[in-house]
């Protein structure tokens, strides 16, 4: 029988590996990114929240995006940038 000691150790490395696995495996570029040039850049659950947001992503950001949307992509709306 194995001991409680040797499953927890097991169970701390297969979730340590599930973690870094798809954190290492992406790379910068793997944003999505639409035909017409916008990024999504996050997803709310109602319209008011991602307008207010987008908004703010424009106003604060420091990647130079100057436009964004709204797009319904149930159960989300995502916000896209440019």
């Amino acid at each position: 029988m194995t001991s409680w000691r040797s499953r927890v150790a097991a169970a701390a490395v297969v979730a340590a590996a599930a973690v870094t696995i798809p954190l290492t495996a992406g790379s910068a570029s793997a944003v999505p990114t639409d035909p017409d040039g916008f990024h999504l850049a996050g997803g709310f659950t109602t319209h008011h929240s991602c307008q207010v947001e987008g908004r703010d992503y424009i106003e604060t950001n420091q990647s130079g995006y100057t436009e964004f949307q709204c797009r319904w992509n149930a159960p989300y709306w995502e916000v896209w940038v440019r």
